[in-house]
């Protein structure tokens, strides 16, 4: 395998903290950050700081359509930044917290990927747990991209961490769960503890690479108007630089009996 310098660039910034190495790389028009070793932890484009370039963030954009008034989002595991840029350029008015239990990591965001905290902004150096369990504002969007150095946080597969986030979403908010594939065991707790907080509210895309986006709701599953929803998407899509109407199709035929039975539900 060669040195994650030849994979991501030129090496620019590197530290450690008490939970290991942080690294920023520069090249080919972008900005990668790592936690020391060969996975991209998040990726900016430097002409387009607010295109997400790894296809699992790009999924997790349906969010913004799938919720018809949203005024805040809350982001569990800040990383580089992707999903809050993304979220700023798309919704200029959104109220955004984001919470990285990494001073580091937070500081990098603020240093080398163009996140700059303002009235629309509050950035949290806080656990996740710790955080939903004490905070007692409520969100229209939940995103929760928790992840260390050897993989998945254990929280994303507790079923009172997740309970946790379905208390502090509004009532027809939407949690959306970044799930990297690993081991069937794994896949299986996690999807347990997904079911035992939301119930069958839950609907699924399945990205290519591995990653699975479970969205989650607090009410009633939407029903969509599946035209109306692929043209949304396609705007959205132009608006950030990313092919949201291609994953907005996939996302409804991966859910289409679900879908379908929402908008002509079966009389007795």
């Amino acid at each position: 395998m060669p040195e994650a310098r030849d994979r991501f660039g030129e090496l620019i910034h590197s530290e450690e903290d008490d939970l290991g190495q942080v690294r920023v790389y520069e090249g080919d028009g972008r900005r990668i950050l790592t936690f020391g070793n060969h996975i991209e932890q998040s990726c900016m484009h430097l002409a387009r700081p607010w295109q997400l370039e790894h296809a699992y963030t790009q999924g997790m954009m349906l969010g913004l359509l799938l919720h018809k008034d949203i005024r805040s989002a809350l982001v569990l595991g800040l990383g580089g930044g992707s999903i809050v840029r993304a979220l700023r350029h798309a919704r200029p008015k959104l109220r955004i917290d984001a919470v990285d239990y990494r001073m580091a990591v937070i500081r990098l965001a603020q240093d080398y990927f163009e996140l700059a905290p303002d009235s629309a902004l509050r950035l949290h150096c806080d656990e996740a747990e710790r955080f939903i369990e004490h905070d007692r504002s409520t969100h229209d969007l939940i995103f929760t991209d928790l992840y260390l150095a050897q993989g998945a946080h254990e929280a994303q597969q507790s079923t009172a961490f997740l309970a946790s986030c379905r208390e502090r979403l509004s009532e027809k908010g939407v949690l959306m769960i970044n799930r990297w594939r690993g081991t069937q065991q794994e896949s299986d707790i996690a999807r347990q503890a997904i079911s035992d907080a939301f119930g069958d509210r839950v609907l699924n895309l399945h990205i290519d690479g591995g990653n699975q986006i479970s969205f989650c709701f607090n009410g009633e599953l939407p029903m969509i108007d599946h035209r109306r929803f692929f043209a949304d998407a396609q705007k959205l899509g132009l608006q950030l630089g990313i092919p949201l109407q291609r994953l907005a199709r996939s996302f409804w035929r991966q859910n289409a009996a679900v879908l379908q039975l929402r908008r002509f539900p079966v009389r007795e």
